[in-house]
């Protein structure tokens, strides 16, 4: 039986060792992207107005009694409001779309906290538009946000002493319409339900209080961060993606890295293609590979899925078997971008 054990043991250790080995092999770049947006847009839409249209005229007895038990101050979503305003105009500016304009001081009346408010009348939406040249008008008429704040119990550290947990939790609701005055139409109407989570730790509950941060400034951070959601959803967007190559094994791939930290793409693609075109298969699989995410890298994807699927069908390199897949996708959302920005 200790035998046995001792060669589980040294079969566990060489597993580890070779899946190290393997891991250690490959180096990570990341890539800035340009998703397309979830809801299209007509294209001819391009300067936009941001309006807030969320705040009651008259105080509900609803929300005297969420201001009494949460001890928000009476402004406090009013506020948050404009930090959302600020956060979609922020994602709109940083993608080439559309070119926002953040309007203040056109509030209309009546809202139901609980649901979307009754459509703005046509010709105050026209009245706005006329007025700063504007294409369509993006609407916040709905915003709320609740604040929680609970404890995650206490733990011991080092068997010295107790450490308090304790979570802060901003749910913020927020609803968007978008307005096009030229054809009377709500092209998009949408309620984003986001929440963002601050944990915070100490030897005594009220030390972990005082570590969480200010609610007001917790709430303003929310809103902002729903309204660049909501930019997400109508706007094409920026990502980084991490994709991998093989970086060891060989005398090339080493050198290829060197040039891949420094820029020179095509003095990587050279040692790459001198390796595809020797006898090792098991290396000529992965400098195919190496292309495929070269090509990628240079916003070549047809040329990148057709090198990775080279590298699977003629080589059988598995991790390029999964990388087709990534670029099929890439594929599809480049001609939905391409539509979108035309």
């Amino acid at each position: 039986m200790r035998k046995r054990i001792i060669q589980v043991s040294r079969l566990t250790f060489w597993l580890a060792t070779l899946l190290l080995i393997s891991h250690c092999s490959v180096s990570s770049v990341p890539m800035q992207v340009l998703m397309p947006a979830e809801v299209a847009i007509e294209n001819d839409i391009e300067n936009v107005g941001i309006m807030d249209h969320s705040r009651r005229d008259s105080r509900r007895l609803v929300d005297l009694a969420e201001e009494f038990l949460t001890r928000e101050s009476t402004g406090a979503d009013a506020i948050a409001a404009e930090f959302s305003l600020k956060g979609l105009a922020e994602k709109l500016n940083a993608a080439p779309r559309f070119t926002p304009v953040v309007i203040y001081g056109e509030q209309a009346a009546g809202v139901d906290l609980f649901a979307m408010p009754r459509e703005l009348p046509w010709e105050a939406v026209r009245r706005i538009c006329d007025r700063y040249r504007l294409d369509a008008l993006i609407v916040l008429e709905k915003f709320d946000s609740d604040i929680q704040v609970r404890d995650r119990g206490s733990r011991k550290k080092e068997e010295e002493s107790k450490r308090h947990d304790i979570r802060l939790t901003i749910s913020v609701s927020s609803g968007w319409k978008i307005y096009v005055p030229d054809s009377r139409r709500v092209i998009d109407a949408d309620i984003y339900h986001d929440s963002k989570h601050w944990d915070a730790s100490g030897k005594s509950r009220r030390e972990a209080l005082r570590r969480l941060p200010d609610k007001r400034d917790a709430i303003n951070e929310a809103a902002y961060f729903s309204g660049m959601r909501y930019g997400e959803r109508i706007s094409p967007t920026w990502v980084t993606l991490t994709r991998t190559y093989y970086s060891k094994g060989c005398p090339e791939f080493e050198s290829a890295k060197r040039y891949v930290k420094s820029g020179d793409w095509d003095a990587a693609e050279r040692l790459w293609q001198d390796v595809a075109r020797g006898a090792d298969r098991e290396f000529a699989g992965k400098a195919m590979y190496n292309l495929a995410f070269s090509a990628e890298i240079r916003g070549r994807l047809e040329q990148a899925y057709n090198l990775a699927n080279e590298a699977y069908t003629r080589y059988g390199n598995r991790k390029a078997y999964h990388y087709m897949r990534d670029l099929q996708t890439r594929i599809l959302e480049q001609r939905r971008l391409r539509e979108q920005l035309d």
